[in-house]
């Protein structure tokens, strides 16, 4: 799931020390949204895809992280392309 992959780096950054801040602060759902995610297999909201595309954008843009904006950059285009998937 492309969310392990964010939370992966959010964490290995700095930003995400645990899965209840990424539910909470990139996914914009409950504490253990994230957990349910993983534990069922749903697919995650597409509101949650765009609010963690637009944060990682804003970190690939240098509000946070310059030296990791790169990764930011590649994994925002990829949660976005997961979004519109979502959409079709």
């Amino acid at each position: 799931m492309i969310l392990d992959d964010v939370f992966v780096f959010l964490h290995n950054t700095g930003q995400a020390h645990n899965h209840a801040i990424f539910s909470t602060e990139y996914l914009g759902h409950s504490a253990r949204y994230y957990d349910y995610l993983r534990c069922s297999g749903a697919r995650p909201s597409l509101r949650s895809l765009v609010k963690v595309a637009l944060r990682l954008t804003d970190i690939s843009r240098g509000a946070g992280l310059p030296e990791n904006a790169d990764d930011a950059a590649a994994l925002a285009k990829r949660v976005m392309v997961a979004a519109f998937d979502r959409c079709l």
